[in-house]
């Protein structure tokens, strides 16, 4: 196996969650839905909102809007602007999603455990690679 340093492997595992931030549409602090696999971040707001009863509301909306759109431009505008609003009405109900993606801290806990266990057996090691992946990611974040 690949000796590396903690703070490489620290490294690694802050950089891999950043990117699966950006990747779901999470830039910074901010939701986009232009990103790669923003359909993920997407469909667990539609799953949270069903649990709450609320997306039949956003979809009947959203319906209408789209109803009275006439060019190709204005109905993108529209989708885009809808999955804006869907992640900013469940992202205040949002528990165990930010585990999973919703949350680059609560998802860079997850990556550097399993990073770290790619590189290390060593409990102390381990932490060590948890700890500061989760320093760089904050420090990440305020830079980004």
């Amino acid at each position: 196996m690949l000796l590396l340093n903690h703070l490489d492997v620290a490294l690694l595992s802050a950089s891999l969650t950043i990117f699966l931030n950006y990747c779901i549409g999470k830039l910074g602090s901010d939701f986009s839905p232009y990103e790669i696999f923003s359909f993920y971040t997407i469909w667990l707001s539609i799953k949270r909102l069903q649990s709450l009863g609320l997306y039949d509301q956003y979809a009947k909306q959203y319906q209408e809007a789209l109803s009275k759109q006439k060019t190709n431009a204005s109905v993108i505008e529209i989708k885009n602007q809808f999955k804006n609003i869907l992640y900013n009405a469940a992202d205040p109900y949002f528990t165990w999603e930010r585990a999973i993606g919703m949350c680059s801290i609560c998802t860079g806990f997850w990556v550097s455990l399993i990073v770290g266990l790619c590189f290390y057996e060593n409990l102390v090691y381990l932490l060590s690679v948890v700890v500061f992946s989760h320093v760089l990611i904050r420090i990440f974040n305020k830079l980004i």
